[in-house]
């Protein structure tokens, strides 16, 4: 007797006792049940103040010293030819922080604009309640416009009552133990005083302006 033979299966049969597989659903979460990384963020700066109180450091202009100054003919015209020893004084009010300065540069200015020289010095730490005067060697070969300017920064020199002020641009940021924050670029405005008033010991208070905060 031949043997029977199994039946085939029409086509789309789907076999009951097998259960079916479902593909992945894609849930799409409300957005309180997102992570929020710009909240934590936020919170954690908050924190962070809310601690440490983090304070500006205080600068001072504390000195003025020229070693040379005249005022010179060229074939351009009159020139001021000056060097000088600058010394800014910085403290760090903070408790616990200390203060971490990039590369700083200092531009001292004359009436009417006159540029009496500029210095730079490398990047330093400010440990936190220290008090530290940085001082700046400057020179300046500055082509005068006009005869009348030389004159007067001259006579202005000679009877001290000459005003100068100082711009100091440097990077600041603040650290803890091992660990640093970003860096903010600030310029600071010291002046501008007559050049008796700083050999009479004035030391004023320097102004602060945050460029990217």
């Amino acid at each position: 007797m031949s043997q029977m033979q199994p039946l085939k299966k029409p086509p789309g049969f789907k076999d009951p006792t097998i259960p079916i597989q479902m593909p992945p659903r894609k849930v799409n979460l409300p957005p309180s049940f997102k992570p929020q990384k710009r909240k934590h963020r936020i919170s954690a700066c908050g924190l962070f103040y809310l601690w440490f109180d983090p304070k500006l450091p205080v600068f001072h202009l504390r000195s003025l010293e020229f070693t040379k100054f005249n005022v010179s003919e060229s074939q351009d015209g009159q020139r001021l030819n000056a060097q000088s020893a600058l010394g800014v004084e910085l403290k760090n009010p903070n408790v616990e922080l200390k203060i971490v300065y990039g590369d700083t540069r200092v531009d001292l200015k004359g009436e009417n604009d006159v540029n009496m020289g500029a210095g730079e010095v490398v990047g330093f730490v400010l440990e936190n309640r220290k008090v530290k005067v940085v001082k700046f060697v400057m020179k300046s070969n500055e082509l005068l416009y006009g005869d009348s300017i030389g004159k007067l920064i001259m006579n202005g020199f000679k009877n001290k009552n000459l005003r100068v002020s100082a711009d100091v641009i440097t990077d600041i940021g603040v650290g803890y133990k091992g660990w640093k924050s970003w860096k903010i670029r600030v310029k600071v405005s010291c002046g501008s005083l007559r050049l008796k008033q700083i050999e009479n010991g004035a030391t004023p208070k320097c102004g602060i302006t945050l460029f990217n905060w």
